[in-house]
């Protein structure tokens, strides 16, 4: 997944559009979208959608409320049991968060047909601090995302180009699901019309090593699945490495370009390849 779009859960019109949006997966909210007097009604519609909605090939989440709320299990228990959607966990700060969570996504489905799969938001020092093991905590889990928002916030740093201060904090979350051999996926950008700055936000996260982004509008969604694509010529140099490689039976290493290619480079350029040829369909 390159773009994972936040839709209200309980905007029916807003659902609608995003089944047929350019994202790669849909994140219907139930936590910071929903005013607190409208959860329970919004858990209804959001419920509803699931059972009627075609979302086509986009992968779709519910970020359920955090488990410090009232809503968080009986939203957890409502999402499983329509067997249409992972579950995004807000404000995950260890893996006894995962291991409330997990049994309940594991255990109840209608059909039993859709992949069952837990996101997990770091968003806090602890999370953050504790990324490795919340990763490792559950199969379910495929995948960190880290939330800036409300990271800023309890560190009290104040954000400048480029966000130099969450370094150190994105990169831990990153190796964390790397060491877990999971995905990992960037926090949104938050200011919608500034396409320069968010392509640069875009291309930093996937410097880093980031599989994708989080989105809050759509129009940032052609840029987002832009930046997280190979490019031509990372696919093309991707196939040349891999005949290249098939040509030299058997060896271990070759030359190729004046510089020396080994097994380390052919993995990464069929990586490439497959993720160029999943995006095509």
């Amino acid at each position: 997944m390159r773009s994972l779009l936040y839709v209200p859960g309980d905007d029916e019109r807003k659902i609608a559009h995003a089944r047929q949006s350019a994202a790669d997966a849909v994140i219907l909210d139930l936590e910071d979208a929903i005013a607190p007097e409208r959860k329970t009604a919004a858990r209804d519609t959001l419920a509803r959608a699931l059972r009627e909605t075609d979302f086509g090939p986009r992968t779709v989440f519910v970020r359920i409320n955090g488990l410090a709320t009232p809503f968080a299990i009986e939203d957890a228990r409502v999402v499983a049991a329509t067997g249409r959607a992972g579950i995004l966990i807000p404000k995950v700060e260890g893996p006894d968060d995962v291991i409330t969570i997990a049994p309940i996504l594991a255990s109840q489905s209608e059909t039993g047909s859709i992949p069952r799969r837990l996101l997990c938001l770091i968003e806090s020092p602890r999370g953050v601090l504790a990324s490795r093991e919340i990763a490792a905590s559950s199969t379910l889990v495929a995948g960190l995302v880290f939330g800036s928002a409300d990271l800023t916030r309890e560190i009290g740093c104040r954000l400048t180009e480029g966000e130099i201060e969450l370094l150190y904090a994105r990169s831990h979350v990153c190796l964390a699901a790397r060491a877990a051999g999971i995905e990992v996926y960037d926090s949104p950008h938050f200011i919608i019309a500034d396409p320069d700055g968010l392509r640069r936000s875009a291309q930093s996260a996937r410097n880093l090593g980031y599989d994708g982004k989080t989105v809050i509008h759509p129009s940032h969604l052609e840029t987002i699945n832009e930046v997280f694509s190979p490019t031509v010529q990372e696919i093309h140099e991707a196939r040349r490495i891999v005949e290249a490689m098939e040509a030299a039976e058997g060896r271990g290493a070759i030359a190729f370009d004046g510089r020396l290619v080994d097994q380390v480079h052919l993995a990464q350029a069929r990586k490439i390849l497959t993720r160029s040829k999943k995006e095509e369909r």
